[in-house]
């Protein structure tokens, strides 16, 4: 559990980087720029994921898992990326941010419509919560 922790705080960091890099960034560049140099400097970091883990991947990945995971990387990696990246030009790392972190509120209804799942109480308090931060954020004046 420690080490599960660990990971996802891990991850929290690294992501909570990017918004701070992204705005030094476009101060030099436009959206599109930055999501194409982001997606070109992680090639390498996926080549030695391939090195490390060399089993052919049409031995690990099925036709419809390569579907669906190729929808992943258009919405995330592409779309998202230069959306994300817009708003942190408009708005401040800071604002943007946490608008950005919204997302649970849009898994949670999109995996309740097209997945089926079930909503508990302790889901839909925490999604009432992210409304109300949404809310007090959008509510707001630049600085």
């Amino acid at each position: 559990m420690f080490y599960g922790a660990c990971l996802a705080l891990t991850s929290a960091i690294l992501w909570g980087t990017i918004p701070v890099l992204v705005r030094k960034g476009l101060a030099h560049a436009n959206a599109s720029v930055a999501v194409l140099l982001g997606l070109l400097a992680s090639v390498p970091l996926l080549v030695l994921v391939f090195v490390v883990y060399p089993r052919s991947v049409a031995e690990v990945v099925t036709l419809q898992a390569a579907f669906w995971f190729a929808a992943v990387g258009i919405m995330g990696p592409c779309l998202g990326r230069v959306f994300n990246y817009l708003g942190v030009a408009r708005l401040g790392a800071a604002r943007a941010t946490p608008l950005i972190n919204s997302s649970p509120l849009f898994t949670t209804v999109f995996a309740l419509v097209f997945l089926g799942e079930q909503i508990t109480l302790k889901l839909l308090l925490g999604v009432l919560c992210i409304v109300a931060g949404v809310g007090v954020l959008t509510g707001q004046q630049r600085i």
